[in-house]
């Protein structure tokens, strides 16, 4: 009898706790929903330097949100000649939701992605000191063959506070990071393996693109947005934490005083409520399709937009570009290494894919250690599906492109040690 009322005691001292804990929790989410409703009317009031519209997605189709982490130019605008405070677009990123699927690509462009100003070249971080985000986000609607919903702009120091507000972030750094500018007065020095990361330090990581000893001196723009997405992994595992959500309010009130956007508090709330509750598994970090060349010892990144478009169901219809006759494109294989008869090897593997028009011989100078395909007065909009045939039968280490034309080839491949024959 003793037994039975200790075991109905402790079952109402179970109940009570339970009760609670299921209070505690509804407590804690209408505290975080009415917090975010009053943070995030305070971060639309502010967003007057958007200047483009948000369009309404038609119900269940999918949504496209542009988002944009700028910084601060030392260079001058190029149309307005203002200095110093120009702010540039150092990370873009697409979010790419499918609400029948309930998934969500994230997918970065790279800050080199090639675009044309006055008949120029010029990289699309320039955007916003040209026109804004209205100009960035043309773009982006253009070379991704798609169209933009919603725009979202944030600075370092949103995503600083970010990442202090969540107790920092662990990420595996795979290499030895040492860069120092003295002008941006940036310092970055890290070591290879398992790092607990700060605001600071996640900004510096985000930031790298290349040691100060590497011979390259812009860097390696998609290696750079491979640690990017490493940094992002970490965040969203931090944010799936049932932990996570007693640090909202202090995210959500640091990030208001640095992001702006076209959306209202509404549209924000319910898609953070979306993106929130998908799994894991239905979450993909990916990059923007192209390619790395360089022209006139400047590098870009140029965009495949026939190959986005297919993975986005939000394309438009475009008119299809003309094929290119790959048999009568001109082609020069030489052979950089020491073994016979490379070169005719791949003559006889690029006829399989319509290439008739070869000639074989062997580079000046040997070795040669990594393979490089140069196109010759090539049209930018035609080089990638020429590219993507000559990558059926091998893929480069470098690409460049040379703007005139020459009588004696369109494309000069030159076979490196690289190909690991």
């Amino acid at each position: 009898m003793g037994e039975k009322r200790e075991r109905k005691k402790s079952n109402k001292v179970m109940k009570t706790v339970i009760i609670i804990a299921l209070a505690l929790i509804i407590c804690v989410g209408v505290g975080v929903t009415c917090f975010t409703v009053f943070y995030l009317s305070s971060i639309n009031s502010k967003s007057s330097a958007i200047n483009i519209n948000y369009l309404e997605p038609q119900k269940g189709q999918p949504v496209n949100i542009l988002v944009a982490g700028v910084d601060i130019a030392s260079n001058n605008s190029l149309e307005l000649g203002k200095k110093n405070n120009i702010k540039k677009a150092n990370a873009i990123v697409l979010l790419h939701y499918e609400p029948k699927d309930e998934k969500l690509k994230i997918i970065s462009i790279p800050r080199d992605t090639m675009i044309k100003l006055n008949e120029k070249r010029q990289k699309i971080n320039i955007s916003n000191s040209v026109n804004g985000p209205k100009y960035l986000t043309n773009n982006v609607e253009e070379l991704m063959n798609t169209k933009i919903n919603y725009y979202v702009q944030l600075d370092y120091n949103a995503f600083r506070s970010v990442i202090d507000s969540l107790g920092g972030v662990d990420v595996n750094i795979d290499k030895n990071m040492n860069y120092d500018d003295n002008v941006q007065n940036l310092h970055i020095n890290f070591d290879k393996g398992l790092t607990r990361l700060n605001g600071e330090k996640a900004e510096e990581y985000f930031r790298w693109v290349k040691n100060s000893s590497d011979k390259d001196s812009e860097g390696n723009d998609l290696l750079r947005i491979k640690n990017q997405q490493m940094l992002m992994e970490s965040v969203i595992n931090k944010f799936g934490k049932f932990s996570t959500i007693f640090r909202y309010p202090a995210i959500i009130s640091s990030i208001s005083k640095h992001l702006e956007t076209n959306m209202t508090p509404n549209q924000i709330l319910k898609y953070a409520r979306i993106f929130s509750n998908l799994k894991n598994e239905n979450i993909s970090l990916t990059t923007a399709k192209g390619l790395k060349v360089s022209i006139e010892d400047e590098n870009y990144f140029l965009l495949d937009t026939a190959g986005n478009a297919a993975n986005l169901s939000t394309s438009k219809t475009v008119s299809k570009s003309e094929d290119i006759n790959n048999s009568i494109l001109k082609i020069s294989i030489l052979n950089g290494t020491d073994k016979a008869g490379l070169a005719k090897n791949y003559q006889t593997k690029f006829k399989d894919y319509g290439f008739n028009n070869i000639i074989t011989g062997n580079a000046p100078k040997k070795p040669v250690e990594n393979t490089k395909v140069v196109f010759y007065g090539t049209d930018e909009n035609q080089l990638i599906q020429i590219n993507n045939s000559i990558n059926k039968g091998l893929k480069a280490d470098s690409y460049e492109i040379v703007p005139q034309k020459t009588s004696k080839y369109d494309v000069l491949i030159i076979l490196g040690n690289d190909l690991g024959i």
